[in-house]
């Protein structure tokens, strides 16, 4: 019996990004017996990586100068595939993330050192190919995806109030996409029950019907289906690191079976996914969400089509061979 190919998976962080692109995949690949692997959340000494022995290794986001050290180092210690994994545009971040301060000022050296260590980068979208994949030899890009596990049993319930309930959610870092919608709720409180899960500012707090407070990242899916949206409003800024964002908003979102209002023109939203999509203009959109509400049934029927075009192309499970692939575990 042949055995299945091993993976050596070394996530940046415990949240989002840990789990989307390493700690899931690697859990699909497990359960479809693709291949096998294990988790370590630091590079493992000379000795444990020697009797391990992986076909691959896959590192994510390596940026620290002791982590770029021991990188080199392992490459002589064994002879598997180094794969390289980055989704997000962490050179270009807008003045408002408030991640933006974390990372060093040499980080473009730092990430071109690291990359050239690997046989391959893998990245969440075509833009991060063209920013990054100058730096590696061989660059495959690996859209987002959501886990079966809990995505396809979940979906938001409609409430049928006199007021369709309108929201947003996401995770630190938003705020300049949430200025977006300043003018946009104060102008539709009167009409709409706006709802938002999340860190919001102030401004959007005192229109709001419901502010639920950011929640842990295993918790997400459940709380996202308890917010029972008519509708939801995924706004992005104009912005290169929005351009190679992925469309994971979208996708949980309309996992939920909520029709989505998005912004145009940011590469991170330009998937063929049935949304409605408006300029970043307030005016623009007030009219998207006021032409939305006016028929709540067609409206819903948006929201299915939404979740059904996810199902059918955007669950892990169903992308598991392009992570095999990606990784280079296939055989």
């Amino acid at each position: 019996m042949t055995s299945l190919p091993f993976a050596l998976v070394t996530p940046a962080d415990e949240f989002g990004c840990g789990y989307y692109r390493m700690r899931w995949p690697l859990a699909a690949l497990d359960r479809l017996g693709l291949a096998q692997g294990v988790i370590s959340p630091y590079f493992l000494d000379r000795e444990t990586l020697v009797n391990l022995a992986p076909d691959v290794v896959v590192c994510q986001r390596v940026l620290e100068e002791d982590q770029i050290a021991r990188l080199k180092a392992m490459r002589n210690e064994i002879t598997a595939r180094f794969v390289y994994e980055i989704d997000d545009l962490i050179t270009d971040m807008p003045a408002d993330n408030k991640y933006t301060s974390l990372f060093h000022r040499n980080t473009v050296d730092r990430l071109k050192r690291a990359i050239s260590l690997c046989d391959r980068l893998v990245v969440s979208s075509p833009a991060l190919a063209v920013a990054y994949g100058r730096y590696a030899s061989e660059t495959v890009v690996c859209p987002n995806s959501l886990p079966n596990r809990p995505w396809a049993s979940l979906s938001g319930a409609r409430r049928g109030g006199d007021r369709p309930r309108v929201g947003w959610a996401g995770h630190m870092g938003h705020l300049g996409d949430l200025k977006v919608l300043y003018r946009v709720v104060r102008a539709t409180a009167h009409l709409v029950d706006w709802v938002f899960l999340g860190a919001v500012p102030e401004v959007l707090k005192r229109h709001s019907l419901e502010v639920h407070t950011h929640v842990p990242l295993l918790d997400y899916p459940a709380k996202l289906a308890g917010l029972d949206l008519d509708l939801a409003v995924a706004p992005l800024e104009v912005h290169p690191y929005n351009d190679a964002k992925s469309h994971l908003r979208l996708l949980e979102l309309g996992a939920m079976g909520y029709p989505v209002i998005c912004s145009v023109g940011v590469g991170a939203f330009d998937y063929d996914l049935p949304v409605i999509r408006v300029d970043n203009r307030p005016d623009a959109w007030i009219a998207a969400i006021l032409a939305a509400i006016a028929d709540r049934d067609v409206l819903a029927k948006q929201g299915d089509a939404l979740r059904q075009a996810i199902h059918a192309d955007w669950l892990m499970d169903g992308r598991a061979e392009m992570w095999a692939s990606a990784w280079g575990l296939s055989r």
